[in-house]
């Protein structure tokens, strides 16, 4: 698929044709790479932010799980001293 940029300022075209060189890849190389990396990291950061709020939910339901086991227990013992 193509891309067509405008209006970019002279100055950092300079400095993408630089970057560009020192890599051994043309202007169109350089910047299809970078565009593809930026999607990929955008991708994994957002993977990476559903995660963290994931195990943030799961270590909250498992402390609820463990309270409740907790409080199982506590009620078998006293029944169990009941008897």
């Amino acid at each position: 698929m193509d891309l067509l940029l405008r209006n970019v300022e002279p100055a950092a075209i300079k400095k993408i044709d630089e970057l560009a060189r020192k890599k051994g890849l043309s202007r169109n190389e350089y910047l299809k790479n970078v565009l593809e990396d930026f999607s990929i990291l955008e991708m994994k950061d957002n993977h990476v932010d559903r995660m963290e709020k994931q195990l943030i939910a799961n270590s909250l339901l498992m402390e609820k799980t463990s309270n409740t086991l907790d409080e199982l227990v506590s009620i078998l013992k006293e029944l169990i001293d009941d008897e």
